[in-house]
């Protein structure tokens, strides 16, 4: 493996664990490196605690078989309860690291690896794994989701630099029901909004108006924001907590009355309207329209009121599936 793949598999892992943590963490590459470590991590503004330290073990695909297989001279195995070797399979067609990765303490690594010789006689620490995440072995209990593995290590962190183990492991994701998930939102739209909804009353935004719906696993927030020239806002949609689809929209301000017909419009037409189709709707002088392009997955459009075919309102919209599985 050359120097510049590891070094992007590297980054890649950093921005794993930037994720979800909303810069508490701090990462860097420490220049004298304990135990053989490529990365250290430590909470921002907590510097007198001790830092975790990651080795970076790396196997570059397509793979050929279905195993990931990483040898180590076992004189050179550093152990510390703050290291843990991280390992990671990365796709360079795809230019993509798996979904899950092993996150192995070193001091547990020694005990539950097998030790095999090397054609020189050397005693090798074999670590050994399937690259199907399903098939369960001895380090399956080490598998993290790479989306989860910041929260994890802050988790961490704050217990003193304990992982708790019972959190991870591999749990297969769900593939997004599009059909489910497009009649949750066409209720969801049809009972805030344009039903004139009440906001809530303590909205996360300051200053924002913030509308919410739930059933079952799915959840909805719309929050925008209200001047006397502009509105701005987003959707979006979440499922078992998780953010799975949103939309974000800017228009420009109207009175009461195009208001009234924008609401009752979007109510005619909740399962047509702002998904990248074409739809219009017409009241005495009024005229809704709304054009798009694309589907539920991904899409783009603008929406317009015409009072006597003279345009007085516009808004641009784009979104889409934020995760394509759950």
């Amino acid at each position: 493996m050359t120097d510049s793949i590891q070094e992007e598999i590297e980054d890649k892992v950093i921005d794993c664990i930037n994720s979800g943590v909303g810069g508490r963490l701090v990462i860097f590459k420490p220049e004298k490196a304990p135990f053989g470590a490529d990365l250290a991590v430590e909470r921002r503004e907590k510097y007198k605690e001790k830092e975790i330290y990651f080795q970076i073990n790396s196997l570059v695909g397509p793979a050929k078989d279905n195993n990931f297989v990483k040898d180590f001279l076992q004189e050179s195995v550093k152990t510390d309860k703050n290291f843990y070797l991280l390992f990671v399979y990365f796709d360079e067609i795809k230019q993509k690291l798996s979904d899950y990765i092993w996150l192995v303490p070193s001091l547990q690594f020694r005990d539950i690896t097998k030790v095999v010789k090397s054609s020189d006689g050397q005693n090798l620490l074999r670590f050994e794994a399937p690259l199907n995440f399903k098939d369960k072995n001895e380090y399956s209990k080490f598998i993290v989701d790479t989306k989860e593995l910041g929260k994890l290590i802050l988790d961490a962190l704050e217990k003193g630099g304990k992982f708790d183990f019972k959190k991870m492991g591999f749990k297969e994701r769900m593939t997004i029901n599009l059909e489910s998930l497009k009649e949750f939102l066409c209720e969801a739209r049809g009972n805030t909004y344009a039903a004139n909804a009440s906001p809530v009353d303590n909205p996360r935004l300051l200053a924002s108006i913030q509308l919410e719906f739930q059933k079952g696993s799915y959840s909805y927030r719309d929050v925008y924001f209200s001047g006397d020239k502009k509105f701005i806002g987003q959707e979006i949609v979440y499922q078992d907590s998780k953010p799975v689809w949103g939309m974000n929209y800017i228009g420009n301000s109207i009175g009461k009355l195009e208001t009234n017909f924008l609401k009752e419009s979007l109510l005619k037409l909740v399962k047509v309207c702002r998904f990248g189709g074409v739809c219009e709707y017409e009241m005495r002088e009024y005229k809704y329209k709304d054009q798009g392009q694309g589907n539920l997955e991904g899409f783009s459009g603008k929406e317009e009121i015409f009072l006597e075919d003279k345009n007085i309102y516009k808004l641009n919209y784009q979104g889409g599936l934020i995760s394509e599985k759950i």
